[in-house]
């Protein structure tokens, strides 16, 4: 008995789809998780260890190489080159961890000459670090020509204290990003100056590609109404971007083009 053409691609399609199934279901499956917090607290750590997974902190969660280097000068921020050092002679009563701590919780405190107070406190929104990053992040500072001898007590209890009893829910703005890309590159004419991703390629401003993970959206805010008052980044001119943003875009305009650069992580 012949059987019709259908049943036989059918009968085949399933052992196929069979074949497949039970491969795919003999393969370890990884799920993906997002990287866990650093959790020092309890637990026995040598300075070594600590300064580490501060550089690591440094290089990835904490994004301070998106305005510090290590060496190189003339970027957006201080070069951190021998700050374990110097970050002793920095405010007078302070010794080095003293002074990195409240550089990184309290950036305006102390502002180093010739740049802006544009640094965000690294354990508020959008870095959030918790108490045990903020430890090893300081050790790795120290370890920057000076003595790592930075202990958690140094760190107050209060930091991700508010991560601990449950991340705050994420910030929306109410515009629609797609509408803020057009007034970025149109209207506002942002892209003669600054770069966002694959959008633009000029040098005149900074490069906002990662804006939001840096700065929190009421800098964002700010800068775009008054450009000089958030102040200027390190290496670039002063009195380029233009002030009339409030008088020459709308509110919709304006909130769109704040959720744009709010996606630009």
């Amino acid at each position: 008995m012949r059987l019709p053409v259908g049943v036989k691609v059918g009968a085949f399609a399933l052992v196929v789809m069979g074949t497949y199934t039970y491969y795919a279901n003999s393969i370890p499956q990884i799920q993906s998780k997002p990287p866990a917090e650093l959790s020092l607290e309890g637990g026995n750590v040598t300075p070594a260890q600590l300064v580490k997974a501060g550089e690591e902190i440094f290089k990835t969660k904490g994004t301070c190489e998106i305005c510090h280097r290590i060496g190189q000068p003339g970027t957006r921020a201080p070069d951190l080159a021998g700050v374990g050092a110097r970050a002793a002679k920095r405010k007078p009563g302070l010794s080095a961890k003293q002074y990195i701590i409240e550089s990184l919780l309290q950036p305006g405190a102390y502002i180093v000459e010739g740049y802006p107070n544009i640094m965000p406190a690294v354990d508020k929104p959008p870095i959030a670090l918790n108490r045990s990053e903020v430890w090893a992040l300081t050790a790795f500072l120290e370890s920057l020509g000076g003595t790592v001898d930075v202990t958690l007590d140094d760190i107050p209890k209060t930091v991700g204290a508010a991560a601990a009893g449950g991340a705050p829910a994420e910030l929306k703005i109410p515009g629609d990003p797609k509408a803020g890309e057009v007034v970025f590159t149109g209207k506002a004419g942002c892209i003669a100056c600054h770069k966002a991703g694959k959008i633009g390629a000029s040098p005149v401003g900074p490069d906002l590609s990662q804006i939001a993970r840096i700065q929190p959206p009421d800098y964002i805010m700010k800068k775009i109404l008054d450009p000089a008052g958030a102040g200027t980044v390190a290496g670039y001119p002063k009195g380029v971007m233009p002030p009339m943003f409030g008088q020459s875009l709308t509110a919709k305009e304006y909130v769109d083009l704040v959720a744009f650069l709010m996606t630009l992580k």
